[in-house]
């Protein structure tokens, strides 16, 4: 099974030839509701094995206690192979299933690239609540800079071979919004300039943190809001207070998001000269959908990839495909 799987701060995406997946990048303790009319139950995220935990959107909505990190050992953590092995889970039921894997990691902790991949090799016993025990044995595991997945998913087509030539051979920057870093990439001719790629620690959850501190001056209790629930409002631009919707909240949404696209563009001037000498800005990640416009307007030649969320991951797959499959 050739996969994709791009584990972010904010959320997780997991792509194959035949089936997509995501989720809140949430783990939490076990806990459900003893009653649901809407099926939630039966949809949840719960892993049996190897740790009993509550993932993803239940997990936001259920547990008592909700593990998220954004350091860089995060990868190290049992709640970092969770978030790995719910999104095979979500892929396939089957057993035993032989895995194929890309991911990525943000530019500045790309030299921890085998360390990653020595984590996911290997043979991974796991039950999710529901089904069967299942053996995912992953054979081979490829780690790239996180952005590169969004250029390959426009560049390579779904045998993993070049279908868009002229970027392909172009000097292209990326700029990928992701929830606790925004990864700079400079690439010209498929190969990564060195001296113009960087991360800073600028993403949603920025965003996120202002539209609390807003929230805690003019509509008390919805600062109590998990990060989650509120980055799912700030994405819909709609926030209910007391039954009635906050009608200032999708204009103060905009001018901070305002404010954070031109943290980026300063950010981003500044490594690239300009943007001048690019041929192309291609803006990805969760967070595009909230800052692209505003870094359109600024660069003719910048525009979103097609896919802003799953971007890198389909990306990671067709590389897979490029990599192990036969043609």
């Amino acid at each position: 099974m050739y996969t994709g799987i791009d584990i972010g701060y904010n959320a997780t995406k997991a792509v194959t030839d035949r089936r997509r997946t995501t989720f809140p990048s949430a783990v939490g303790s076990p806990d459900r509701a003893s009653f649901t009319l809407n099926g939630g139950n039966e949809s949840a995220i719960v892993l049996l094995s190897p740790s009993h935990v509550l993932i993803g959107e239940e997990a936001v909505q259920q547990s008592r206690f909700l593990n998220r990190r954004e350091d860089r050992r995060w990868i190290d953590s049992g709640e970092w192979l969770a978030l790995f092995i719910a999104a095979l889970t979500g892929l396939t039921s089957g057993s035993p299933v032989d895995v194929e894997v890309v991911t990525g990691l943000p530019v500045s902790f790309y030299s921890d690239k085998e360390q990653v991949q020595q984590r996911l090799l290997g043979e991974h016993r796991v039950q999710r609540e529901g089904r069967r025990g299942q053996i995912l044995r992953v054979v081979n595991a490829r780690v790239i800079p996180q952005p590169f997945g969004s250029l390959l998913a426009e560049v390579l087509d779904e045998r993993g071979q070049i279908q868009q030539r002229d970027l392909a051979q172009a000097a292209v920057g990326l700029i990928d919004i992701g929830g606790k870093t925004c990864n700079l990439l400079s690439v010209n001719r498929l190969s990564e300039i060195g001296r113009e790629t960087t991360s800073v620690n600028i993403g949603g959850w920025n965003l996120v943190r202002a539209v609390r501190q807003w929230l805690a001056q003019h509509y008390p209790g919805l600062d109590d809001l998990r990060d989650h629930q509120l980055a799912t409002a700030i994405q819909a631009r709609t926030l209910h207070y007391y039954g009635e919707p906050v009608k200032d909240f999708p204009a103060v949404v905009n001018d901070l998001a305002a404010d954070l696209a031109r943290q980026i563009l300063s950010e981003a001037s500044h490594l690239w000269n300009g943007g001048a000498t690019l041929d192309a800005i291609l803006v990805t990640g969760g967070g595009a959908l909230l800052l692209g416009e505003h870094i359109r307007r600024h660069w003719t030649h910048a525009r979103l990839v097609s896919e802003p969320v799953y971007g890198n991951a389909v990306g990671y797959w067709k590389f897979a495909r490029r990599l192990w499959g036969k043609v």
